[in-house]
């Protein structure tokens, strides 16, 4: 099974040591080096913490340590973060689901409304670990959350399912269903079918691309294709629309897709997942020639409203592009790890105490081991 080998994968990568005066470029060493710094500065008794943030917690940043924790074969990290969330966000006794509440600080809740991604994730490790420790609590309460998903984070628009980003009411207020195209995750779906036999599962991974083909239109032209807003909305007929408060704009939440996407491309080949690439790589093959850059927010017709870097959104370019076969993929690949930085046998991404770049920028180096042969 394609999942279990990206586990088997990434078990290798314990085995590697580092001990250089430069920062590494290996990928192993990257991944291995990285989540030692990872675990150190924003784990703290199984919680996470976002340093910039008054050492707040929210439900994905549990939900990002417990899925990289699997996939390095650190149990005992991932046991410390389920039994933190189990115990303190858990909505098992406050609201009667098995969600997460998404927000936590100053020592407690403060707001119990679930987030659709972070639970999406949580259950996928929880999946991930069944299969690797093959501990029946991880598989009973990953169908738990499951179910809670189904029954709590979607809706039926126009007789198709979507995904709503949280329990509020709100995601469907004044008849629009708000929407974060960051927040679906088809080979997640995938293997929440596989688990569950539950065939909205595979509705909710055809909605993906569904809604994505739909934006990217929108977003795009006759001679290159568009980028995908971090929040929209839906009427009662599907047609996309501008969320109140939101703009149609490609940032910090939009720059997800792509990684999800190449997920499910790598381990699914999925032709659609292609497809959705293929386009994003040709609109950062135009940008980075045009600019030799990737900047951190561009508005609908593709205009950058900023001059903003981040490792994060080279992280999403290089997965759009290694996967489309751009030749430019190694280049967005050579800028990402400029942000690299050692600290001693760890590093870690642009600034130590940087919570989502730390979680997420690594993930280009997974696209690296993808290619890498797979373990039997």
């Amino acid at each position: 099974m394609r999942n279990r080998a990206l586990v088997l994968l990434f078990s290798l990568v314990q085995l590697f040591m580092i001990n250089c005066s430069a920062p590494p470029i290996n990928p192993e060493e990257i991944v291995r080096a990285s989540w030692e710094h990872y675990k150190r500065t924003f784990i703290r008794s199984g919680r996470v913490v976002r340093p910039a943030n008054n050492l707040d917690t929210v439900s994905e940043g549990e939900s990002y340590a417990m899925l990289r924790a699997v996939l390095m074969g650190d149990r005992t990290t991932f046991d410390d973060c389920l039994a933190w969330s189990e115990s303190v966000l858990s909505r098992k006794n406050s609201n009667g689901d098995r969600l997460l509440a998404w927000h936590f600080e100053n020592g407690a809740i403060s707001d119990t409304t679930a987030a659709s991604d972070a639970d999406i994730d949580y259950a996928y490790s929880l999946v991930l670990a069944y299969r690797r420790w093959h501990d029946d609590r991880y598989i009973n309460l990953a169908r738990e959350v499951l179910k809670s998903i189904l029954d709590h984070e979607t809706v039926l628009v126009n007789g198709r399912l979507y995904l709503i980003p949280s329990t509020l009411i709100e995601s469907r207020a004044d008849k629009l269903v708000a929407q974060n195209p960051s927040y679906y995750a088809p080979s997640n779906f995938k293997v929440f079918y596989e688990v569950s036999g539950d065939q909205r599962w595979l509705d909710l991974a055809d909605t993906t691309y569904h809604l994505l083909g739909k934006l990217q239109a929108l977003c795009g032209d006759q001679n290159e294709s568009g980028l995908v807003p971090n929040w929209c909305a839906l009427d009662s007929t599907e047609k996309i629309m501008i969320l109140p408060g939101k703009s149609l704009l490609y940032g910090w939440d939009a720059l997800r897709v792509p990684l999800r996407i190449a997920a499910d491309y790598h381990l699914n080949k999925d032709p659609r997942a292609l497809a959705v690439l293929q386009k994003f790589s040709r609109f950062f093959e135009n940008e980075f020639k045009r600019n030799g850059k990737i900047f951190t927010e561009y508005s609908c017709d593709k205009q950058s409203l900023t001059t903003d870097e981040n490792p994060l959104f080279y992280t999403a370019a290089y997965a759009a592009t290694e996967a489309a076969g751009s030749s430019i993929a190694p280049d967005l690949l050579n800028r990402q790890r400029k942000s690299v930085r050692l600290n001693k046998i760890e590093c870690y991404y642009i600034e130590p105490d940087d919570y989502y770049a730390n979680s997420l920028a690594w993930l280009a180096e997974y696209y690296q081991l993808s290619k890498a042969p797979r373990t039997p």
